[in-house]
């Protein structure tokens, strides 16, 4: 991986946005935008307003995987970056030769390395292929091709919690793969192999996003016909040589009409406790917040059985799929946008959902509750708690190059990343810009984690 380098900052000037208290006595956020980062352009171009961002995830703590620290990950176009969210500064910059490499998705890890507990990134895109990068000694020790022809993308990529080396991959394809990539052994990075546990095969169309539940086994995956899961035995991955099949569940979405008679697109995916997952379908104008356990209880507990010997070895599921209507918990009344594919974000455990718009705006739903499990569902549509606006930019590079200011397009936020104690919540753009937005209220912690990448500061 290459040093360091230099971005494009920009300053930002906006009101900061205060949430109003709820009836629960909710706690009062408050965010200003502080670092405007157009970090991923080609070629070095100052004034690249054309690369799409896709991608941003806070690294884990190593010491204490349900803390972040203060650096993120984020991919789009041909390259790769960590940033500072305290600075603002590019801390790494990782750049694919072929300039049509498009990163799509990336997914951080904790690998125990010797004696040290250290992060490594993976990361996919539209070449099919995955690199393994540890930052720390910002190198890229591994890539590989999860499938069998160019053409397919990486969509999604998700870690296992408690097996740090299987890596769920959700592809272009229809397919969700699960591979164990290995330890690396340092500092030659040797023993790198990863081997594939698992094939599901929803067909379902395109496979967006995926998402691991926890201790409870769920894997879910949004696609272009609907949201689908399975509970994963890791005992049955690992000893049935390949033959393992889980039961598929296809939860079932509210309808819109919108829809049109078909199944809606689930573009967004996220946890927010164990049990309380958060979804969202195209075109419906709205979050939903579901229980999955009250959903699968009603689910007869044979009916998920799978039985190894019969299970097929190509990859096709089980015809018998399981239908379930989800146990709604809340509607978050969101954008009533035509575009797709913008990407919400909520740490687990925390309950402030975040999703962007197409006109540069946060949508934030400050919902405690639904950080716990057993949360009690709300019956009314519920408003946003706060709308974060696009800033005022001084964009010198846009204006030395005559170009039209971002605000006079559609400022797509294609996703958004909440740091676990709400301090920080970053955005990415379908205009190249990372947008750092930092909590500035009085119950905003004094401290953020360092980065556990070890990385220096920028020059």
């Amino acid at each position: 991986m290459p040093d360091k380098r230099k971005s494009d900052r920009m300053s930002a000037h906006g009101n900061q946005k205060k949430l109003k208290t709820t009836e629960d006595n909710t706690e009062v956020l408050a965010y200003e935008p502080v670092h405007f980062i157009r970090s991923h352009s080609k070629n070095n171009d100052p004034a690249d307003i054309q690369t799409q961002i896709w991608e941003v995830v806070f690294e884990p703590d190593p010491v204490n995987p349900e803390k972040t620290t203060s650096l993120v990950a984020t991919c789009g176009g041909n390259s790769i970056c960590i940033i500072d969210v305290n600075a603002g500064t590019v801390l790494m910059k990782y750049k694919h030769k072929d300039l049509k490499e498009n990163f799509y998705t990336l997914a951080w890890t904790t690998l125990t390395l010797g004696e040290e507990k250290t992060n490594i990134l993976v990361s996919g895109g539209i070449r099919g292929e995955i690199r393994m990068f540890h930052p720390k000694h910002r190198v890229c020790f591994h890539e590989w091709r999860p499938v069998d022809k160019k053409s397919i993308a990486v969509n999604s990529l998700v870690f296992h919690s408690e097996k740090p080396t299987w890596l769920f991959c959700g592809t272009s394809d229809g397919y969700v793969t699960l591979w164990d990539v290995s330890y690396p052994t340092l500092p030659s990075y040797d023993g790198v192999n990863p081997v594939q546990l698992l094939r599901l095969f929803p067909d379902y169309g395109d496979v967006y996003n995926i998402a691991w539940t926890g201790s409870n086994r769920w894997l879910l995956a949004g696609t272009a016909a609907g949201l689908v899961g399975w509970n994963i035995e890791d005992d049955k991955v690992i000893n049935s040589n390949k033959q393992y099949k889980p039961k598929m569940v296809d939860f079932i979405m509210p309808e819109s009409k919108r829809d049109e008679g078909e199944n809606p697109i689930v573009d967004s995916l996220a946890v927010a406790s164990e049990w309380n997952i958060v979804s969202k379908c195209a075109l419906h104008g709205l979050i939903y917040v579901w229980d999955l356990k009250a959903t699968i209880e009603g689910i007869k507990k044979e009916d998920l059985k799978t039985d190894t010997s019969d299970a097929n070895t190509d990859g096709a599921e089980d015809k018998a799929v399981i239908e379930q209507d989800v146990t709604m918990l809340a509607r978050l009344r969101w954008s009533d946008t035509d575009n797709f594919y913008m990407n919400l974000g909520c740490h687990k455990g925390k309950g402030l959902i975040c999703c962007g718009d197409d006109k540069g705006s946060l949508w934030l739903y400050n919902q405690p509750q639904f950080g716990k499990d057993g949360a009690t569902a709300i019956k009314d549509t519920v408003e946003n708690s706060a709308r974060l606006s696009w800033p005022e930019l001084q964009d010198d590079h846009l204006e030395n190059t005559r170009k039209v200011p971002l605000d006079r397009h559609d400022i797509i936020i294609d996703k958004v990343a909440a740091s676990h104690d709400n301090n920080h919540i970053v955005a990415v753009t379908s205009n190249n810009m990372v947008c750092i937005w930092k909590r500035t209220d009085e119950n905003a912690s004094s401290t953020v984690s360092g980065g556990g990448t070890g990385a220096g500061s920028e020059n």
